[in-house]
């Protein structure tokens, strides 16, 4: 009996060390599924946690294997405040998605950039970046460009809701794919300083106002006053001729590698702006004068200056706000003495404005969260979340009458001023090139030697400093490709 009795506690305690380990096994495989993030079917996700280093191989940035790796670049807002990253993304992600882990990164942030991602060989999911200019210089060179075509098939995702400006740089750039989705549109606009105005009696601008209209009123309001000099018009003649309003390219439409400057189009584009730097006292300097000194009638910048000049604190430091207060508080360029239109047209009856200064969504090709990115990227170029981004200061890709009637409406600082400018007109639609034609896609020429060093500076007519870009940066491509660089 006393065998026995010893045989059948053995026997409980074994049964009762297998019930306990397997209760215990059942808890922490309930424990692992309740910490798990929702990813997308389809998605594997990563195998273990991530980790982004330094140079010298210090831990900048640690991620769950489940984790949606966000990484912003090129937007001033999204660099100065972590609140605006919350509220114009993060927030909208969070309500469709409330089970996703995602970590939002701006560029710079704890040092990280491009280059950690070679060194940690940890790439983002996602990435916000300036179509025009870096989709080459570095979303290829980094090795990144991931052709969306099939995501885009697969969910049936519309592009024709998309701005048709926007789409045309993205297809130019992406060489035969769609590399990127457009997002948002750091749009530019007229300033005008209603006090200026005034002193002359000049009637204020207005939609669908000619540069020749504006040029008769830079004249008139140009002008000088006690020990004060007032200045009519200032335009950032890099922005002017990049962005350009006949939608003109620097390059060949048939020979890759070629930059085409010398034509009648951009002679005409070039004089259309060099007439004002030609009035007597209305010298180019920088637009951030028409804001921190007061004595320019009209600007043309973009549209993060007018949230700046707002003083939506929200989008900004502390210590910016109050240094911007002081500014206008000195200069006297305060509320109610500024308003905005959209820019000069090039001739009567013309709605078109810039092409667009234009930020994208890319999806690495290294990310193993592909599926989810992409219903991310959906969710937030739907109307709803268009319209809410718009309504908080920032001009998207996709245009509605609704959308565009929203702007700035949850902003108490924007209201009385003419909102309706912003989304006023089409951008500016470029030629899509042939892929073949196209290359690599971009090569980061020095436009800006146009006007600020052989017009501004070295006074040479409109032909000649065209014609002496187009030869120096002809020469300056050949050399980097004979160095084997693309860019």
């Amino acid at each position: 009996m006393i065998e026995s009795g010893v045989k059948l506690r053995k026997g409980m305690c074994f049964f009762l060390a297998a019930f306990l380990m397997l209760s215990s096994l059942v808890a922490i495989t309930s424990f692992a599924h309740a910490e798990a993030g929702w990813i997308a079917e389809g998605d594997q996700g990563y195998g273990e946690p991530r980790r982004v280093y330094s140079e010298d191989g210090a831990v900048l940035l640690e991620l769950e294997p489940d984790e949606l790796f966000i990484f912003t670049t090129n937007q001033k807002i999204y660099e100065k405040s972590t609140a605006a990253r919350e509220r114009l993304i993060g927030q909208y992600i969070r309500e469709k998605f409330p089970g996703l882990k995602f970590r939002l990164v701006h560029w710079d942030d704890m040092g990280i950039r491009e280059s950690n991602f070679e060194i940690s060989g940890v790439y983002p999911d996602l990435v916000l970046e300036l179509v025009d200019r870096n989709t080459t210089r570095i979303i290829k060179t980094y090795g990144m460009d991931y052709d969306l075509t099939p995501l885009i098939e697969k969910y049936g995702f519309d592009l024709d809701r998309i701005d048709e400006a926007s789409m045309a740089i993205v297809l130019d750039r992406s060489t035969g794919g769609v590399l990127s989705i457009p997002f948002e549109i750091n749009d530019y606009i007229l300033f005008y300083n209603k006090t200026i105005f005034d002193k002359k009696n000049e009637p204020y601008p207005y939609p669908g106002m000619t540069y020749d209209e504006a040029y008769q009123k830079a004249r008139k309001l140009t002008f000088g006053e006690d020990l004060t000099m007032y200045k009519g018009y200032l335009q950032h003649p890099d922005q002017y001729l990049k962005l350009n309003q006949l939608g003109l390219i620097p390059f060949s439409l048939t020979e890759p590698n070629k930059v085409v400057l010398d034509t009648p189009e951009w002679i005409d584009i070039v004089d259309n702006l060099v007439r004002f730097y030609d009035i007597r006292g209305n010298i180019w300097t920088t637009t951030d004068d028409f804001f921190t000194r007061g004595n320019v009638a009209m600007c043309v910048d973009h549209i993060e200056r007018l949230l700046q000049a707002a003083l939506v604190e929200e989008y900004m430091p502390a210590n910016e706000v109050s240094i911007w207060k002081s500014r206008f508080a000195e200069n006297g360029l305060v509320k109610g003495t500024w308003d905005i239109a959209p820019i000069p047209v090039l001739k009567e009856g013309d709605t078109t404005v810039y092409r667009p200064n234009m930020l994208g969504w890319f999806i690495p090709r290294q990310s193993e969260l592909k599926e989810t990115a992409f219903q991310v990227i959906m969710h937030m170029l739907s109307d709803e979340v268009q319209m809410g981004r718009a309504m908080d200061g920032v001009k998207g890709t996709v245009n509605t009458p609704e959308i565009a009637a929203a702007y700035g409406a949850n902003i108490p600082q924007l209201q009385g001023l003419n909102l309706a400018a912003v989304y006023w007109g089409e951008n500016a639609v470029q030629p899509v090139r042939d892929p073949e034609v196209a290359g690599e896609g971009y090569w980061d020429i020095a436009l800006w030697m146009v006007y600020r060093q052989y017009i501004l500076k070295d006074g040479y007519l409109s032909d000649m400093a065209l014609r002496r870009v187009e030869m120096e940066q002809n020469q300056w491509i050949q050399d980097q490709i004979r160095q084997g660089k693309k860019w």
